[in-house]
């Protein structure tokens, strides 16, 4: 097995990795497409910290090698690899409360991702793929499950009105799973391009660089503004921006799928008596988010994207990376690994 791995800033390299299955009810997966996101590239440029591990925090695959007592993950299966595991060494682990592990590990940042010819994880980390979920879809498992956690820990109900700060991929998924739910996104971008795609993706409040955000909103919401916010956190818009659309004593979360780091001034959150909430992961949601796929509840051909092959893969980091230094922004890179 073999995989690319981050060895220092900006230093990228190939290298073999374990390939032996234990008695752990370990199944050994080919990789037949893995995510490049911001993170990895963040990573990359020595922003934010990691493990010396594989890159790549989603991938699906075929399983190859498997414990012929598990019943419906015979070899040959489509799956999807849950990208995240309990610490098991937490206080809440260790008292039998996986489900709310403190130390969530990631895959590509605390162990090896999915940018692998194979991999080996627990069986239980594996959800067979129903036909109908397109490869390009179940890519984005885990971005819906995170949206999921968003509307959970919100709690958005029928009818709410919710602005979404940002409108990359992560973005329109949220505002997408929000219509699912009915209720009602407001997403603001000072990014023509996504401007554009969040239209086409049927999202009908959509505010560009030309709206004044706060008196729209305001018209929207017949005044009241919102009561949940949603900063995405590589949005490159200022963070005193979502606390404006905010009603008093309304909920902000924080969220995305990267860890970038972003000025925070909270004067106007103080003054408004807001709820921040941090949203990094949405484990637990896995079964829900491909069953919406399935049934087409979120439209994700609109999304913009790269595409990479596996030998390509530094070059592709690269590029994104130049990319990000450029303009500031970058979309997801889908790496073909067959």
């Amino acid at each position: 097995m073999k995989g690319w791995k981050i060895l220092s800033p900006m230093n990228i390299v190939e290298q073999e990795v374990s390939d032996t299955l234990d008695n752990n009810g370990l199944s050994k997966v080919k990789i037949t497409k893995a995510l490049i996101t911001l993170s990895d590239v963040l990573r990359y440029k020595g922003e934010i910290d990691s493990n010396s591990v594989i890159l790549g925090s989603s991938g699906i695959g075929i399983v190859r090698e498997t414990d012929s007592e598990l019943f419906g993950l015979e070899k040959g299966k489509h799956v999807y690899i849950e990208p995240s595991k309990e610490c098991e060494e937490c206080y809440n682990c260790k008292s039998g409360d996986n489900t709310h592990c403190s130390n969530l590990q990631i895959a590509g940042e605390d162990y090896d991702g999915f940018l692998s010819d194979f991999t080996n994880v627990p069986a239980d980390k594996l959800f067979v793929l129903p036909e109908s979920v397109p490869d390009l879809d179940a890519l984005f498992i885990g971005h819906i499950s995170q949206a999921i956690a968003v509307v959970d820990k919100l709690g958005i109900q029928k009818g709410d009105y919710v602005a979404i700060i940002g409108a990359n991929n992560f973005g329109n998924i949220l505002a997408q799973l929000l219509i699912y739910y009915q209720a009602v996104p407001i997403v603001v971008t000072m990014n023509e391009e996504d401007y554009k795609i969040a239209k086409d993706s049927g999202i009908y409040y959509v505010l560009g660089p030309e709206d004044n955000w706060v008196k729209e909103v305001s018209a929207i919401t017949s005044g009241r503004m919102t009561k949940s916010v949603c900063y995405i956190s590589d949005c490159n818009i200022p963070t005193v921006k979502a606390f404006s659309l905010a009603s008093f004593n309304a909920s902000v979360a924080f969220t995305g799928v990267s860890y970038k780091n972003n000025p925070i001034s909270f004067s106007q959150a103080i003054k408004k008596q807001l709820k921040i909430i941090c949203i990094n992961s949405g484990f637990g949601n896995t079964a829900t988010s491909i069953n919406l796929i399935a049934n087409k509840a979120i439209n994700l051909s609109h999304l913009k994207l790269d595409y990479s092959s596996y030998d390509n893969v530094p070059k592709a980091i690269e590029n994104m990376n130049s990319t990000l230094d450029a303009v500031g922004k970058i979309y997801e890179t889908v790496v073909d690994l067959v």
